[in-house]
């Protein structure tokens, strides 16, 4: 081996160990990682704010209506969220991410599920003007346009290079679809199942993480591949509900609900190949729902980032998934 060759490989073994050493050290993560989620603990459907190990958890809104669904905003200065506190029609608001700020983004009919694009510049949601269908708007709420007319179709999600949005439809046997940010273009990601919902990209692309009810009496998170083979894994498994899965920006993680008869709903915390890490939030009087991640120290091979994430394949699930 010559020396420049000897010399690529010990660079290229540094940056792998670099890589290995974040990953492994972190857990939960960078330490600034942010999850933003609803809680009922209080009465009724707020938002609140935890860092990525589940400490410091804080309330952000504190209204008798319900506040739900938040998404952070890709620099992580605002959270756009559901609320029905406009004469109990449901509206997509955004607020500072102290909860300071707040202001109503969609003007007619009402909103849901809003979805930031990875510039910031526009937000993905669900409307229900004859029929629910997926809309865009800027980020300040103007220039409202609508991208899907057939069926219902909701939960939308940008993909990281922000060219393509998944979502959740009935039409066509059901599933998780994507299409062209125009709406044009749409193709089936997942095999076709009604119970399939919650899409949630993995920072480089080629993965959609879903819960589905796929050959299964309980819902539980699956994987299925972005480059049109449908090829799909199971991540958890075992008894209990798992739901609403949001991979962290890290590509590391990914955070998502179980639910438990007789008990509340809890935020928990997985590797991306599914071993369970721990549970975030508390067992209490209310549910935790709707995990979003927010992490200023993300590595993302999307081109927003500086970083890389090196990915493998997805390995089989261990005894250890919950």
């Amino acid at each position: 081996m010559s020396f420049k060759a000897r010399q690529l490989a010990g660079t290229a073994l540094v940056i792998s160990l670099f890589i290995q050493t974040h990953i492994a050290t972190d857990g939960y993560a960078s330490r600034r990682a942010k999850i933003a989620f609803t809680s009922t603990r209080d009465g009724n459907r707020e938002i609140y704010v935890m860092d990525a190990d589940g400490s410091n958890q804080v309330r952000l809104t504190n209204h008798p209506a319900d506040d739900f669904e938040p998404s952070w905003s890709p620099d992580g200065r605002r959270i756009a969220f559901v609320s029905n506190r406009d004469n109990g029609v449901e509206h997509i608001y955004v607020m500072d991410s102290n909860g300071q700020n707040l202001m109503r983004l969609t003007k007619e009919l009402n909103g849901s599920d809003p979805a930031w694009s990875l510039d910031g510049a526009k937000i993905a949601f669900t409307r229900n003007k004859g029929g629910m269908q997926i809309w865009v708007m800027d980020a300040d709420g103007g220039n409202e346009k609508r991208l899907t007319n057939v069926g219902r179709n909701f939960q939308p999600a940008w993909s990281p290079d922000e060219k393509r949005i998944a979502f959740t439809t009935t039409t066509k046997g059901g599933g998780i679809f994507e299409m062209d940010e125009n709406g044009n273009n749409q193709e089936r990601l997942s095999r076709g199942i009604w119970s399939e919902g919650n899409p949630s990209w993995s920072p480089d692309g080629q993965w959609i993480a879903h819960d589905s009810w796929h050959n299964e009496v309980i819902n539980q998170i699956f994987v299925v591949r972005t480059d049109g083979s449908r090829f799909t894994r199971k991540l958890t498994r075992n008894e209990h509900h798992k739901t609403s899965p949001a991979w962290s920006p890290d590509g590391g993680t990914i955070a998502y609900v179980i639910s438990v008869r007789f008990k509340n709903r809890t935020i928990h915390l997985m590797t991306a190949d599914g071993d369970y890490l721990a549970q975030l939030s508390g067992e209490h009087n209310g549910d935790d729902t709707d995990p979003d991640w927010f992490d200023p120290e993300a590595w993302s091979v999307s081109p927003a980032a500086n970083f890389v994430t090196i990915w493998g394949e997805i390995k089989e699930p261990t005894s250890a998934r919950r």
